[in-house]
C-alpha cells in the first residue's frame, strides 16, 4: 500500500501487516473480514469506519483514533481501550466480544454496546452516561467510580456494581438484575 489516505474504499478478505499500516488514515471506509495479525494499529486513524467479523485482539492501540465507527459481530480481546487516542474517541458495537479488555478512565457518553460480551472487563472509572449495554453480558467486570447515569443496563446479565461508588442514577435495570447490585451485602435473595 502506497496510499497513506484511503477514502471510501471497502477491503474484503484482506490482510494487514504491522508495516502496511504506520500513520495511515481510513475514513468511511469497510472492512469485511480482514485480518491484523501483527495486532499494532498504533498511530492508525479510523473515521466514520465500519468493521464487520474483524478480530483485533490483543491489538496494540497506542494512539489509535475510532471516530463514529462501528463494530458488528467482531473481536475485541485484550483491548487497551485508554491508549487510544482520546479526542474524539466514538465508536459503537453490536454482538461484539470486549473479553479481557480495559476501559479505565476512558470517556465514551453515549456509547451503543448491544448484546456484546464484557467478560472480566475493567470499566474503573470510564464515564459512560447514556450508555446502551442492552442484553450484554458483564461476567466478572470491574466497576470502581465508573459514571453510568442513565445507561441502559437491560436484559444484561452477572452485572455486579455497587450503587454508592458508581453513579447509576435514573439507569434502566431489570428486576433480575438487582443481586448483582447487593453483592457487597453478601444477602440471600430468594426470587
Amino acid at each position: 500500500m502506497n496510499n497513506r489516505v484511503f477514502f471510501d474504499q471497502t477491503f474484503e478478505q484482506t490482510t494487514f501487516q504491522k508495516t502496511d499500516l504506520l500513520d495511515f488514515e481510513f475514513e468511511q471506509c469497510q472492512f469485511i473480514n480482514c485480518s491484523f495479525p501483527d495486532g499494532d494499529l498504533s498511530n492508525v486513524r479510523f473515521i466514520e469506519c465500519d468493521f464487520d467479523q474483524i478480530d483485533l485482539s490483543n491489538s496494540r492501540l497506542f494512539k489509535t483514533s475510532f471516530q463514529n465507527c462501528s463494530f458488528n459481530t467482531c473481536k475485541l480481546i485484550g483491548l487497551y481501550f485508554e491508549q487510544c487516542e482520546m479526542f474524539g474517541l466514538n465508536f459503537k458495537a453490536q454482538n461484539c466480544i470486549f473479553d479481557h479488555s480495559s476501559f479505565h478512565k476512558v470517556r465514551l457518553p453515549g456509547f451503543q454496546a448491544q448484546n456484546c460480551s464484557f467478560k472480566n472487563v475493567d470499566f474503573t472509572e470510564a464515564i459512560l452516561k447514556k450508555a446502551n449495554f442492552e442484553g450484554s453480558d458483564f461476567t466478572y467486570a470491574i466497576f470502581e467510580r465508573t459514571e453510568l447515569e442513565k445507561a441502559d443496563l437491560s436484559s444484561t446479565s452477572n452485572l455486579s456494581l455497587d450503587p454508592e461508588v458508581n453513579p447509576i442514577k435514573q439507569a434502566k435495570i431489570d428486576l433480575e438484575a438487582l443481586p448483582g447490585l447487593l453483592t457487597k451485602f453478601s444477602l440471600n435473595i430468594k426470587q
